[in-house]
């Protein structure tokens, strides 16, 4: 059921990733990659406080859990051309095949301006003691105002350790964002790569 409300959900819909919005805001977010499924929504309830529902299908072990899902903006550095960000992310939550116990922890920072973008996200998984790691180079080929689509080119590397195993996975990703949408598609010849957010 969950793939099929994902492929839906890609079917009719297509923010910047940051996991905080402004406060009151509420963001829907969807990730696939080979290894996982991962639905979110959450609330902001300060601007640097998002809480919110996640549920996490494992691909490979096909176990879904559901969690609810805390982002907490640390600290934030503006400049006159550029931003970046410290994230604090964590979930608790329940295995829904065997109601066992589940959670994450991890870190997420970046630092980008209108052409350039760099992104650093670390995350635990209690279930399998997985760490997985995901890192983004990325570039905006020309500078659009926020009415205007935006599209940037990305080389996303994600190296996840678990079972004392390292596997290792590179997409080129390519991210349309326009207003309060947001889109990425990447294929590296094996594995896909989409995610979906917006926030209203």
């Amino acid at each position: 059921m969950f793939r099929i409300f994902f492929a839906l959900i890609i079917l009719l819909n297509s923010l910047s990733a940051h996991p905080v919005i402004f406060k009151n805001g509420k963001v829907f977010w969807i990730t696939q990659n080979s290894s996982f499924n991962d639905m979110r929504f959450g609330v902001s309830k300060t601007n640097s406080w998002l809480i919110g529902g996640r549920l996490l299908e494992d691909r490979k072990s096909n176990e879904t859990f559901a969690l609810v899902n805390n982002n907490y903006l640390a600290k934030r550095w503006n400049s006159r051309n550029s931003q970046a960000n410290l994230y604090l992310l964590s979930s608790v939550g329940l295995n829904t095949r065997n109601s066992k116990s589940m959670g994450t922890i991890g870190i997420h920072g970046d630092w980008e301006n209108r052409r350039f973008m760099v992104m650093q996200m670390i995350e635990y998984f209690s279930y399998n003691s997985a760490l997985v790691s995901n890192t983004r180079l990325a570039y905006s080929p020309y500078k659009v105002d926020y009415s205007k689509t935006s599209t940037w080119l990305i080389a996303h590397y994600r190296i996840e350790y678990s079972d004392n195993q390292y596997s290792y996975m590179f997409f080129p990703v390519i991210r349309l964002f326009k207003k309060n949408y947001l889109f990425e598609i990447g294929y590296n010849g094996n594995d896909s790569f989409l995610s979906f957010m917006t926030h209203f």
